[in-house]
C-alpha cells in the first residue's frame, strides 16, 4: 500500500513540477511536443518489448484485445444516448468523452513500476482500444451523426496506426510472442535504459500540457462530461473485478485502463469534430488528475 501512494504522489509531484516550469515561464507547451517525440518514438516502445519479452501468447491476451474494442464501441454508443437531444458538436463531444482511454502516455508509465507483469495486458487492451480511437469511434460518430464521409477516410486512419511507433512495436511483439521469439538479455538491456525514463517523461509531459484555466459556463460542461464517464467507469471497473473469470492481475488490469484518463486521440477527434480546443484540452486535463486518483484509490482496496 505504501509503494502505491508513493508512486501516486511521485507522480503528482512530477507534474506539478513540470506545471510550475512552464508558469513561470522556464519551459513551455512546445518543449511537451518535444517530449511526446520522444516518448512514442523511443521510451514508450522499449517500455513495450520489456513487458512483452518473453510473454506466452494465450487465450487472455486475445480477450483483452476484445475488451478493448468491445468496452469503447459500447461508452461511445451510451455517449451519444446520453447527449442525443444536443446539437452534432455536443453530442460529438460527449461520445469522444466516455470512450477511449490514454493508456500509452498515462497507464503503462502508473504500473511499470508497480506491477510490470500487468503490461502484456494492458497493450493488449491498448491494442483494441487504438483500433477504436483511430478508426472505429469516428466512424460510429459518423453514422449515429449521419455524417457521410468517404470510407477511404477509414481505411486511411487505420493504415496510419502503423505510423505509430507503439502500436507497430505492440504488433511485433505480439507476433513474436506467437513465434516463441525471446529477445536476448544482451538486447533487453539496452532497451530497458530507454524504458527507465518512460514514467518520468510522460508525467512531465502531461504536466506541461495540463491546463486549469477555464470559465465557468465552460467548467460546469467539463463537469458533466467527467461526471458522465466516471460514472460509466466505476460500474464497468467492478464489472471487470468481481465478474469477469479472469486471473486477479488481469481483473487488476481492466480495473486500471477502466479508470484510465481520456486518450489523447480522443481529445483530437472532438477538435476534428467542431469542438472548442480548450475546452479538449481542459477535459483531458482534469481527467488525469481525477484518474490518478481513482487509480490509486483501487489498487489501494484492492491489495
Amino acid at each position: 500500500m505504501a509503494a502505491i501512494f508513493l508512486q501516486s504522489f511521485s507522480f503528482l509531484l512530477v507534474i506539478l513540477v513540470a506545471y510550475l516550469s512552464k508558469k513561470i515561464g522556464l519551459l513551455t507547451p512546445k518543449d511537451g511536443t518535444i517530449l511526446q517525440k520522444i516518448i512514442l518514438n523511443l521510451t514508450l516502445p522499449a517500455t513495450i518489448i520489456i513487458g512483452f519479452n518473453a510473454v506466452k501468447v494465450d487465450l487472455i491476451l486475445f480477450v483483452m484485445v476484445g475488451l478493448g474494442l468491445l468496452s469503447n464501441l459500447i461508452l461511445i454508443l451510451v455517449g451519444g444516448f446520453i447527449w442525443q437531444k444536443k446539437d452534432a458538436a455536443d453530442r460529438s463531444l460527449m461520445m469522444f468523452s466516455q470512450a477511449g482511454y490514454n493508456i500509452g502516455n498515462f497507464t503503462i508509465p502508473f504500473v511499470q513500476g508497480l506491477f510490470p507483469a500487468a503490461i502484456p495486458f494492458i497493450g493488449s487492451f491498448d491494442m483494441g482500444n487504438a483500433l477504436m480511437l483511430f478508426g472505429g469511434s469516428p466512424m460510429i460518430v459518423d453514422k449515429v451523426l449521419g455524417i457521410d464521409r468517404e470510407e477511404a477516410g477509414y481505411i486511411q486512419r487505420a493504415l496510419s496506426l502503423f505510423r505509430s511507433p507503439s502500436f507497430t512495436t505492440y504488433v511485433v511483439m505480439f507476433l513474436l510472442a506467437l513465434l516463441g521469439i525471446v529477445l536476448p538479455t544482451e538486447l533487453t538491456s539496452i532497451f530497458e535504459l530507454f524504458a527507465s525514463g518512460n514514467a518520468f517523461l510522460s508525467m512531465f509531459m502531461v504536466g506541461l500540457y495540463l491546463e486549469i484555466d477555464m470559465n465557468a459556463q465552460a467548467l460546469k460542461k467539463v463537469s458533466k462530461l467527467l461526471s458522465a464517464r466516471y460514472a460509466l467507469a466505476v460500474p464497468v471497473a467492478l464489472l471487470f473485478y468481481f465478474v469477469l473469470p479472469l486471473p486477479e492481475l488481469v481483473r487488476l488490469s481492466l480495473v486500471l485502463v477502466a479508470l484510465a484518463p481520456v486518450g489523447t486521440v480522443s481529445t483530437i477527434n472532438m477538435i476534428i469534430y467542431g469542438n472548442e480546443r480548450a475546452i479538449s484540452s481542459f477535459l483531458s486535463s482534469i481527467s488525469i488528475i481525477l484518474s490518478l486518483i481513482l487509480m490509486t484509490l483501487a489498487l489501494t482496496l484492492l491489495n
